[in-house]
């Protein structure tokens, strides 16, 4: 192959090269590492393989290089994202009381009411704390997928304007119980709210919904300090990390120690592969093993395909592979400049390449050339490793809060993996074949939040 090209074809400098260009040559350097892999199994010399895998891997650095460098030039002039790491407030005027009556109201899942469905949605996405879990395609796809009963509120000011709203899903099942989430499967929901006066309004909706069911509570799942005076858990952080514009930038922002984990998993020739429903089956795969390990009931592979295919959000999903087998995934989501990984795996058997940062470095890479401004990492507890590893990418903590709505001097509910009611059912899980649990774990997590 000749320096500096796209499988034989030079490369002009005047024009970046295309991403089929770059599809081609990671394809090249898959199908080389797969016969490297080959030969080593039937003992053969790998010599000459490895020489054109080297090649094709620099070639492909160089026109990598390239790309990102058109793409930056274009990002100089984009302007700057309204993003921030510190946690906007859900109630926009926590000490304001409205003059205005305000009326509590459904919206129904029916296309003849597309004005008050565009209305939820506009409000939606306007709110400093909006998330992509309260527009109504998430409504559709927990409908859609698991058939649970939901209940969405909104409340209107006088001249009929939108004020607030709650998405509200009942989960109820004999193991874990019958309640209600806003909003179960995601890191984030609960109330939006124009004043104090109207997120108490539709708590006390949720609340009274709730309690016609025979649900124990309602849990709304906030970021920053609540003002309604509820029961809180606040055991749990997610993290935000500032993105700038260009790859390079974030990487001179990182310590030594970091940057050198990433170039020993860049040393295995990992190949990192992002898109959509093609890489569904690969990823599942990876998923389902690590959730297996981990003594985790798995999401069906309908869960994921329902997600990018009806819940109108921008998704994407993430493989890497050593050697042609899949052996990292990630899941992403972008909304309002915000690109969030709310779920990520690798199997262990590769802990020691390391490919989780190889993994983490591209998905940031990533994120920069779509034009996103702020990374979410996702939750996890402060004792866990897990705040480590994400801590050391310059990401910082932010406190979650969720409120409870419940009956007065009940505890909180115990529904976690540290519960002792679960830790017998948690060994047993891990010691479950992967295709048992991909069977059984469906029917299994859709009642769990």
């Amino acid at each position: 192959m000749a320096e500096n090209s796209v499988v034989g074809t030079p490369i002009d400098p005047a024009h970046p090269p295309t991403k089929a260009q770059l599809e081609e040559l990671k394809a090249e350097k898959g199908r080389l590492s797969r016969q490297i892999g080959e030969a080593k199994k039937s003992g053969q010399s790998a010599d000459g393989l490895i020489a054109q895998l080297k090649q094709v891997s620099d070639d492909l650095k160089t026109l990598q290089k390239a790309h990102k460098k058109s793409l930056n030039q274009t990002d100089d002039s984009r302007p700057e994202a309204q993003v921030t790491t510190a946690a906007p407030p859900f109630i926009r005027s926590a000490d304001v009381r409205s003059a205005d009556k305000i009326s509590v109201q459904d919206v129904v899942s029916d296309p003849r009411d597309n004005a008050s469905m565009s209305a939820w949605d506009r409000y939606v996405d306007e709110h400093p704390a909006g998330t992509p879990y309260h527009r109504l395609g998430i409504r559709q796809f927990i409908e859609t997928t698991y058939g649970h009963q939901t209940r969405y509120l909104f409340a209107r000011g006088a001249k009929g304007q939108v004020v607030g709203v709650l998405p509200l899903v009942q989960l109820r099942s004999r193991l874990f119980g019958n309640f209600v989430v806003s909003v179960p499967y995601f890191n984030y929901g609960g109330v939006l709210a124009d004043s104090s006066e109207v997120a108490e309004r539709l708590v006390d909706e949720a609340s009274a919904w709730a309690e016609s069911l025979g649900a124990s509570h309602v849990e709304l799942r906030h970021l920053d300090a609540s003002k309604l005076d509820l029961p809180a858990r606040t055991d749990k952080v997610t993290f935000w990390l500032d993105l700038p514009k260009k790859p390079e930038e974030l990487w001179s922002q990182f310590r030594p120690k970091l940057r050198a984990q990433i170039r020993r998993a860049e040393r295995e020739e990992p190949e990192c592969h992002i898109g959509g429903l093609e890489l569904l089956d690969d990823f599942y795969d990876v998923f389902a093993a690590n959730m297996r390990d981990l003594g985790t009931p798995v999401y069906g592979k309908r869960f994921f395909r329902d997600l990018i295919e009806q819940s109108g959000l921008s998704a994407w999903l993430v493989v890497v592979k050593l050697n042609g087998e899949p052996c990292g995934c990630a899941f992403l989501l972008g909304y309002r400049g915000r690109m969030e990984i709310p779920w990520a795996s690798t199997l262990r058997k590769f802990n020691a390449t390391g490919i989780n940062m190889f993994m983490y470095w591209r998905v940031l890479e990533f994120a920069i050339e779509q034009g996103f401004r702020l990374f979410d990492f996702g939750r996890c507890s402060e004792e866990a490793g897990t705040y480590r590893f994400k801590r050391q990418w310059g990401a910082e903590p932010v406190p979650m809060r969720w409120d409870y709505k419940m009956a007065p001097d009940t505890p909180l509910p115990g529904l976690n993996p540290h519960n002792p009611k679960f830790m017998l059912l948690i060994a047993i899980w891990q010691r479950l074949p992967v295709w048992l649990t991909r069977i059984l774990g469906p029917n299994i997590v859709k009642s769990l939040p």
